[in-house]
């Protein structure tokens, strides 16, 4: 199997069979087509790497023979090699200068196709080109898995356009393309042998998954049905069915799972945390939660996870001992939306001149953007620069000024305008409850 330096003997490999296999010998470079090499002046073959890919058909095959099945490691890195063939003639300004390049490129295409497989086998023939019986194959691909195979790539005049407008200051010359498949190498990553199985365990279950088919806060008097948007500390129902088990848990976003016991198979009913996690039949007391890992307003996954005992039988060769344990089985995930809560504003009136502080809840997150809407104006909550007179806004409380109403709201009759207050952060709208800004002339 090749090592690092497979790539280079791919090039050392073609450079050697066109020596030996041309009829013509000419000499065989192996340099950036914008490059002269120095010492030769006669006609020449270059061959130019100019791209490598990866194999995708041997992408994830291991070699064959190597270790047990069971022991895993990384398969071979598998590349496919793209070369710019180009020739030259002895001259570039004499009438058959042209010509004597053609003859040469018709030369170095034969010998490829002659010997598109160039296998231990093919040794040298001429002394020029090397010792002679000696392989043509580099010393680096012997023993290789994959033989090395020599195709002409079709391309047509616009990609060959492209490919040399990206060479810098050289004019543009007949040229073809080969592919050299496929060349391995060896992975170093240490190969590790997964330890036999000691003891069978096979567990049968007929419980099925618990299955979510709504989420909504509990309604009160006035709110829509099935209201998605939920505050900290309201109480959510979740339905669905399979919620009974031996032990039930509701998740929050990225939150513990909380242990519940539900109002039945089809009903849940739980609070949404704020600032601490509810007593449950694990925890007989509240447990606070950090401040950085609280909910914030924006989508809320839920999800529901029950536990199960489930039998089954443990053993060798042997017939076995009857067990049990508890598993685990997961719902589907549903989107909640945790929304902020206004809970009044300073002053109630005023013109757009004047700053408006809210007052509430999840306001304001320094890695969120917040809103203040008055009417359908919305004024994005900042920090204050130098000179700014609104404070510093804060989880409970923010401060905007009301300078975009007086463009983007209609002049207010002599007697004010009233217009809904929400705070909308992260995409998240507070629910209407009635606080209204009225605005003067």
């Amino acid at each position: 199997m090749a090592d690092h330096t497979a790539i280079a003997g791919v090039s050392r490999s073609l450079r050697t069979l066109l020596r030996d296999r041309m009829a013509a010998p000419v000499a065989v470079t192996l340099a950036p087509p914008d490059v002269t090499v120095a010492g030769i002046n006669d006609a020449r073959v270059n061959l130019y790497l100019f791209h490598v890919g990866e194999n995708p058909e041997l992408r994830n095959q291991d070699l064959p023979g190597r270790g047990h099945p069971g022991r895993y490691g990384r398969p071979p890195l598998s590349l496919n090699l793209r070369y710019l063939l180009t020739c030259h003639g002895a001259t570039e300004d004499q009438e058959e200068s042209d010509l004597n390049a053609q003859i040469v490129l018709g030369d170095a295409m034969r010998a490829l196709h002659d010997h598109a497989l160039i296998t231990e086998s093919l040794t040298i023939a001429r002394p020029a080109a090397g010792t002679v019986g000696d392989p043509i194959l580099d010393l680096a691909l012997r023993g290789q898995v994959e033989r090395v195979k020599v195709t002409l790539v079709p391309s047509g005049l616009e990609e060959m356009s492209k490919l040399w407008s990206t060479i810098h200051d050289v004019n543009f010359r007949r040229s073809v393309i080969y592919e050299a498949t496929a060349i391995q190498i060896e992975s170093l990553a240490e190969r590790r042998l997964a330890p036999p199985v000691a003891v069978r365990r096979i567990f049968v279950s007929t419980r099925a998954r618990p299955e979510i088919a709504a989420a909504y806060h509990e309604p009160v008097p006035g709110d829509p049905p099935r209201d998605a948007r939920v505050r900290p500390g309201e109480t959510v129902v979740i339905e669905g069915r399979n919620f009974m088990a031996d032990r039930t848990f509701v998740r929050f976003g990225e939150l513990e799972p909380i242990r519940v016991v539900p109002a039945g198979a089809e009903r849940i009913e739980i609070a949404v945390p704020d600032d601490a996690y509810p007593a449950d039949l694990d925890n007989p007391a509240p447990r606070p939660i950090a401040a950085a890992d609280r909910l914030q307003p924006g989508p809320l996954l839920v999800q529901v996870l029950i536990e199960h005992g489930v039998e089954g039988v443990e053993g060798a060769l042997d017939r076995g001992t009857p067990i049990g344990e508890l598993r685990s089985f997961r719902s589907n995930q549903v989107v909640l939306e945790l929304v902020p809560t206004v809970t009044g504003i300073d002053p109630a009136d005023g013109t757009a001149a004047g700053l408006l502080r809210v007052d509430g809840e999840r306001l304001w997150d320094p890695d969120l953007v917040s809103y203040v809407i008055v009417g359908d104006v919305p004024i994005e909550v900042r920090e204050p620069g130098v000179g700014d007179p609104w404070a510093a806004p804060s989880a409970t409380s923010v401060q905007v000024p009301l300078g975009l109403l007086a463009d983007a709201l209609p002049t207010p009759p002599a007697g004010g305008q009233p217009y809904a207050v929400s705070v909308q952060v992260n995409g998240a709208r507070s629910r209407a409850d009635g606080t209204t800004f009225l605005l003067r002339p």
